[in-house]
């Protein structure tokens, strides 16, 4: 044992005390600079640090905020913390700039809110739980009232910025502490980018080989950072990036003459994407419209090796097409497309279904309905 004399004694009395008024002082909410923004201190894993942020069944949530916002205009708005089986919530929320400092005026709407005296890096304003605020009625979620005054000029695109949490009343840090965070983006008059899309295949058949011509519009291109289009062959499911069709940082683009691919299906659908400076975008898909194959036959899917790590599955070879199945024994598998898609599939749970020793037979099957020749395969026994 570790004998202490007077004044260790009183030290760690004094440290105990510090520690307790600390673990209380939380419930009326942390110190500025705890909404995960930019440049803050964190959020509040820093005293709820048993689980890292975002990874529980719960969420924080911004609600009623404008789209664009009018310089000097006030605005009610709300947050809400929900978690099932929490009975005590709590948050911090800032708006902030383009430059990360303060972005017109947070208030508080009843005693349930509170406005910090205290203000972060580029003056930013926070707004937060009070202690009577953290109790909810029902277990489930809590939700706060709070009103923003947008700043007196337009100042570009202000994002709010929140944190969250969701605890179980102990009063102490433990593992039923959970952290949530997100964000919101309001435009301004002059950031705002809307999107048209003036031409549409919509419902059209579309033979490939042949040139259809795509056109959009868009507002205030001085905040547009790119544009990207892309087509789907799976109703819209999927929009990979071999199907891309422009990208382009080029503002002064607003159409392009698409030659129609090879690919033949029913369930095509075009997307235009219009990535803004804030790091948001805006997109158009059109309804579904059909490509006609032009005869020709693609090249047949080949198999040229396969094996095995744990419970997956590995396949390798050529022409594979994006959505390729791969079929053991005649039974179809379910079926991943790795970022080399046309040269590998991966099926993670066929492998525990192939015996050491035992030869199985592959294939793998298009979605033109091509098909690979069969593939022998035996996993080796160890």
């Amino acid at each position: 044992m570790f004998n202490l004399n007077a004044k260790q004694k009183l030290k760690v009395a004094v440290v105990v005390l510090f520690a307790s008024i600390v673990a209380y002082a939380s419930v009326e909410g942390p110190e500025p600079g705890y909404t995960n923004a930019p440049n803050d201190l964190g959020n509040c894993t820093a005293c709820h640090d048993h689980h890292l942020v975002d990874t529980g069944p719960g969420s924080v949530r911004i609600n009623g905020l404008p789209a664009v916002y009018q310089p000097g205009q006030t605005y009610s708005f709300s947050v809400t913390t929900a978690q099932n089986s929490r009975i005590r919530y709590g948050f911090q929320l800032t708006a902030l700039d383009q430059l990360g400092k303060r972005a017109g005026t947070l208030a508080s709407v009843d005693n349930n809110t509170k406005v910090l005296s205290e203000t972060g890096v580029g003056g930013r304003q926070y707004i937060e739980h009070t202690e009577g605020g953290t109790m909810s009625a029902l277990p489930g979620s809590r939700t706060w009232q709070l009103r923003w005054t947008a700043p007196a000029t337009d100042i570009g695109t202000v994002r709010f910025y929140v944190a969250g949490n969701a605890t179980n009343n102990s009063g102490v840090q433990d593992d039923d502490d959970w952290i949530y965070t997100s964000s919101n983006l309001v435009d301004s008059p002059t950031t705002l980018v809307t999107l048209s899309l003036e031409t549409r295949p919509d419902g059209l058949t579309l033979e490939a080989g042949s040139v259809f011509a795509i056109d959009w519009t868009t507002t205030n291109p001085s905040n547009i950072d790119n544009t990207e289009l892309r087509y789907s062959t799976d109703d819209g499911a999927t929009f990979p990036i071999t199907n891309q069709i422009l990208f382009t940082t080029d503002t002064s683009v607003t159409s392009y003459d698409w030659t129609i691919p090879n690919t033949p299906t029913s369930n095509a659908r075009l997307r235009v994407k219009i990535g803004k400076k804030s790091g948001d975008a805006v997109e158009v898909v059109t309804a579904a419209f059909t490509i006609a194959g032009d005869g020709s036959s693609a090249p047949a899917p080949r198999i040229t090796g396969a094996e095995t790590s744990g419970k997956k599955l590995y396949v390798t070879g050529e022409n594979f097409q994006m959505d390729a199945k791969v079929y053991l024994d005649g039974e179809k598998q379910k079926t991943a497309n790795e970022d080399d898609f046309s040269h590998l599939l991966k099926c993670k749970k066929a492998g525990k279904k192939i015996t050491p020793g035992v030869p199985v037979t592959l294939f793998v099957r298009n979605p033109d309905g091509t098909e690979s020749a069969p593939f022998s395969f035996t996993k080796p026994v160890n």
